[in-house]
This record gives structure tokens, C-alpha cells and sequence, in this order.
């Protein structure tokens, strides 16, 4: 399987750490994501991350590239639409429409917030496995049920994403131009005809994946037993310790500093 969320083993930092230690990182970066819009905070963030990542986890930028640049799109409509509801100073005007300096701000801002939150889900789904998840979940008070439920999620979108490449290369071998177009509408209409055979697929492989959790046992009440023991250790406790200085100082560097790209706003 190659599903771009799948897990890949490793020997990393970020591959030995406490799935608990990287789930209250992901929180924190996401709590500093989530209550600022200013562009250099962002930047900031999103290159922290990017420089974690590859630091700890050798996960270069071109591993995640393409996804970002799916955004992109996403990030531009954004931005164009968030120039043209916000008031404020023009930045730009075309053919007697104006469009706010504001607005350019926020929807760049917004655009920064997807690619750190996006970046850092990314290098965790890469150097966390999902059986660690659930585990991990599980030792913090969530039921069991629930725990696997979101490790079982984990594992079945590169299952699908790997579904969706076969399909793709099937309808190719039966000579059909329109898996391999670059041309977004033909392509579409490839993506659309394979729809029904991944629902078909899905709901086979969801039944087959409950009758064999009921053979084994899983709606069974009680304590449950682990053949993995996790355990949070000083370096788990450091890399926590790390994220929250950073994200400290991100939110002192826009509590302190001034807004960059304001003067004449």
C-alpha cells in the first residue's frame, strides 16, 4: 500500500515519541493555528513545523508537496472572496471593483493556517502508527470502542486512496483516455465513475472487518489486555515541553509585535 496518510515505519525521533506526547503537540500547534490570522505569525508556525518535521522525522518538504499544492486553488478563491467582502483600504481595484488590503490579509492568513494545520496532521499519520493511536487513546480515558474506531479510520483512507489508484489504472488498461487526462472535467468524470465500485468495495470490506472483530471478541465487556506497553518518558516530556515554548513565543511575538504589512491601512 502507498497511501499518502499511510504510516511509515522508521527509526526517527518522531517515530519513537509517545503518540500522547505528539496528539498534545498537534493540540497546541492547532490552538496557536486557530487564534491568529496574522501572516507572520503563520509563517512562522508553518516553518517551525516544516523544520520539526524534518529535523525529527527527516520528512522533507517534497514528501508533502503535491498535496499542498491541491490548496492552493483552495487558498486563492480565499483570498479573492475574503478581498471582496472586507471593508478597509483598497489594495487593488479592477474595472471599479476594489479589493481590500484586509481581506488580502485574512485570506492569506487563512490560506497559512490550512498549510500549518495541514503539514503538521500529515507528519503525524506518517510517523504514528494507528495500532499507537488507539493505545494512546485509550490510556487517556477514551473507551476502547472509540479508540480503535479512530485508529480504524486511519487505516481504512489508505485503503481507499490505494482502491481509487487500481480503479484508475483498470479503467486505463480498458483503454478509457479519461483516468489518465489532464483536463479537469474529463478527469472528474473518471473520478465519478469510479465512485460507485469504492462505495461497493468500502461497505464489503467494512462488513468483512466487523464479523472479524466479533470473532475475536471485540464487543466483549471487561478489562481489555495489550501486547504493547507504552510509556511516557523524559524525552516524550521534552518534545511536549519544546512545542509549548514555541508556540509561547508565537503568541508573544502577536501580542508584542506589531502587525506587519498595516502602514496606510
Amino acid at each position: 500500500m502507498s497511501g499518502t496518510m499511510l504510516y511509515q515505519p522508521g527509526k526517527t525521533f518522531l517515530h519513537r515519541a509517545d503518540a500522547r506526547a505528539k496528539i498534545a503537540a498537534i493540540i497546541v500547534v492547532l490552538v496557536v493555528a486557530l487564534t491568529t490570522t496574522r501572516i507572520d505569525v503563520l509563517v512562522a508556525l508553518t516553518a517551525v513545523v516544516v523544520l520539526g518535521l524534518a529535523v525529527l522525522a527527516r520528512i522533507t518538504p517534497a514528501s508533502y508537496a503535491k498535496a499542498l499544492l491541491l490548496i492552493i486553488p483552495l487558498v486563492l478563491l480565499l483570498t479573492l472572496l475574503q478581498s471582496l467582502v472586507q471593508g478597509g483600504p483598497a489594495i487593488a481595484s479592477l474595472g471599479g471593483v476594489s479589493f481590500s488590503r484586509a481581506g488580502v490579509l485574512l485570506g492569506l492568513g487563512i490560506g497559512m493556517r490550512l498549510f500549518a494545520m495541514g503539514i503538521c496532521f500529515y507528519g503525524f499519520s506518517v510517523t504514528t502508527s494507528p495500532s499507537d493511536i488507539a493505545l494512546a487513546l485509550n490510556k487517556v480515558g477514551v473507551p476502547y470502542k472509540f479508540a480503535y474506531l479512530t485508529s480504524f479510520a486511519f487505516r481504512f483512507l489508505p485503503l481507499l486512496q490505494d482502491e481509487a489508484k487500481t480503479l484508475l489504472t483498470a479503467m486505463a488498461v480498458r483503454g478509457s483516455a479519461e483516468s489518465s487526462s489532464r483536463h479537469p472535467l474529463r478527469r472528474g468524470r473518471a473520478i465519478v465513475r469510479m465512485l460507485f465500485p469504492m462505495l461497493a468495495g468500502s461497505m464489503k470490506r467494512s462488513s468483512e472487518i466487523a464479523l472479524s472483530m466479533e470473532l475475536r471478541g471485540y464487543s466483549l465487556s471487561g478489562p481489555r489486555t495489550f501486547y504493547r506497553v507504552v510509556a511516557f518518558r523524559t524525552s516524550d516530556a521534552l518534545l511536549l515541553a519544546g512545542v509549548i515554548l514555541l508556540a509561547a513565543a508565537l503568541l508573544g511575538m502577536q501580542w508584542y509585535l506589531p502587525a506587519p504589512f498595516t502602514e496606510g491601512a
